[in-house]
């Protein structure tokens, strides 16, 4: 249910139908699931490095777009 509202865009209303649960339900579980995520997002999400991958330095086709 969380993936599909988040990743989805889906609307609880429309979940709920899905699932036979009531929007009350579907909201108190995606805020569960919504706070695990938070506690666990600096294991779960990896922030971006700053180099450019040489196959993309080397390459005059793509680098121009991704100079920093």
């Amino acid at each position: 249910m969380f993936l599909q509202i988040v990743g989805q865009n889906k609307r609880f209303c429309f979940i709920s139908g899905i699932y036979y649960r009531s929007i009350e339900t579907i909201h108190r579980y995606f805020r569960i699931v919504l706070k695990a995520d938070l506690k666990l997002y600096e294991h779960l999400i990896k922030d971006p490095e700053d180099t450019v991958p040489a196959e993309i330095m080397n390459n005059r086709k793509f680098y121009p777009y991704f100079k920093v």
